[in-house]
C-alpha cells in the first residue's frame, strides 16, 4: 500500500473517479498544511482580542483534504455524514 514516504487518504472529493483510499507524497500534504496555517495566521493576526465583553481567546478550524492534497475550510453546508480532515486548535497566549 503506502511507505514511508505516502500517506492513505479518503477524500469525498467529487473530482476522483476512483473510490477508496488514495496514495498522497507527505511532502505535499505538508507543503499545503503551512500554506494553509501561514494563511491562517494572517487571518488571526487581524481578529480582535476582545469582542464586546468577551475575550476572543479560541479559534478552531476544520479542513478537508483533497484528493490532491490542499486543505479547505469546512463550512457550515459541510454533508452531515463528512468526517475526518483536519482540525487546528489555536489559542491566544
Amino acid at each position: 500500500m503506502g511507505d514511508k514516504d505516502t500517506i492513505l487518504i479518503n477524500t469525498g472529493d467529487p473530482a476522483v473517479r476512483r473510490r477508496g483510499p488514495q496514495q498522497l507524497k507527505i511532502d505535499v500534504l505538508t507543503e499545503n498544511v503551512n500554506l494553509f496555517l501561514t494563511q491562517m495566521e494572517t487571518v488571526l493576526e487581524k481578529t480582535p482580542q476582545d469582542i464586546g465583553k468577551f475575550k476572543f481567546t479560541e479559534f478552531t478550524v476544520s479542513a478537508e483534504i483533497s484528493a490532491q492534497g490542499g486543505l479547505v475550510l469546512m463550512g457550515t453546508g459541510v454533508e452531515v455524514g463528512a468526517s475526518g480532515g483536519l482540525t487546528f486548535k489555536f489559542q491566544r497566549s
